[in-house]
């Protein structure tokens, strides 16, 4: 099964980033830009559903996160852009984030469903099920992004403006989890492609020198995150998390 996910996926990345190298090789002039950034990330409370093999399928409740973005290794993300000389504003770009998500195993939670074919409603803490429960390494977001900026005044013109282009963007791609996720049945520890992702981004890009600018932006994002454990279980959870991300582009 995972397989099959993962040869799905790597397919629509690989469409996905030669259709965004395709519109890019197609102009004659572009201005590239690589990013480099940090920050922290937090993903809201939510649900996530568990199988095993043997009559278990459990949805467990409301389970908070610890995004522990400045513990090793900390939130990080890498991005190149291209913004096309014909049309400045407009620029494409590939995006690549990695965030966290840490479940608490004391907190108790409402468990529904069957543990071997027995029906479960009640509250019980993470605990009572894993021993470890974590994308620690991480929550990974791989995305093709439409990003559009505005010039306040003409670049490099003597008012301060002139340095400042506030931008937006969206984006959708893969989300590459790292599920670390252990039970007395099964240890797993192992990187996947968990399925679909997307974000949107706003942000204020600053120009220090002709090669080299500050940033700070906020995003949102969303994956579909199918993980599979080593007994032939499963996980899946679908986060939305907030980012703050602050760095800074080379320009060339």
């Amino acid at each position: 099964m995972m397989l099959v996910r993962m040869d799905r996926w790597h397919r629509f990345l690989t469409y996905a980033l030669m259709l965004t190298g395709s519109l890019l090789i197609s102009t004659a002039h572009a201005e590239w830009v690589l990013s480099l950034y940090g920050g922290f990330a937090h993903t809201p409370d939510t649900d996530f559903d568990f199988t095993e093999p043997g009559g278990t399928e459990l949805t467990f409740e409301d389970v908070s996160w610890r995004d522990e973005s400045f513990t090793d290794p900390p939130y990080f993300g890498v991005r190149l852009t291209y913004w096309i000389d014909r049309t400045p504003n407009w620029g494409l770009a590939v995006d690549f984030t990695h965030a966290k998500m840490v479940a608490d195993l004391d907190q108790s939670v409402h468990v529904t469903g069957t543990r071997n074919g027995m029906p479960v409603d009640t509250v019980e803490p993470l605990r009572n099920t894993f021993s470890d429960f974590e994308l620690s390494h991480g929550h990974n977001l791989l995305t093709a992004n439409l990003l559009y900026r505005w010039f306040l005044q003409p670049r490099w013109s003597p008012s301060l403006l002139g340095r400042l282009q506030p931008y937006v963007g969206a984006g959708a791609g893969v989300a590459l989890p790292h599920v670390d996720v252990n039970t007395a049945n099964a240890i797993t520890d192992s990187f996947q492609v968990g399925g679909f992702a997307m974000q949107g981004l706003v942000g204020l890009n600053i120009d220090v020198v002709k090669w080299l600018a500050l940033f700070v932006e906020t995003k949102l994002s969303y994956a579909d995150i199918d993980g599979d454990l080593t007994d032939g279980g499963s996980i899946s959870v679908q986060p939305w998390t907030y980012h703050v991300a602050f760095g800074f582009s080379l320009n060339y």
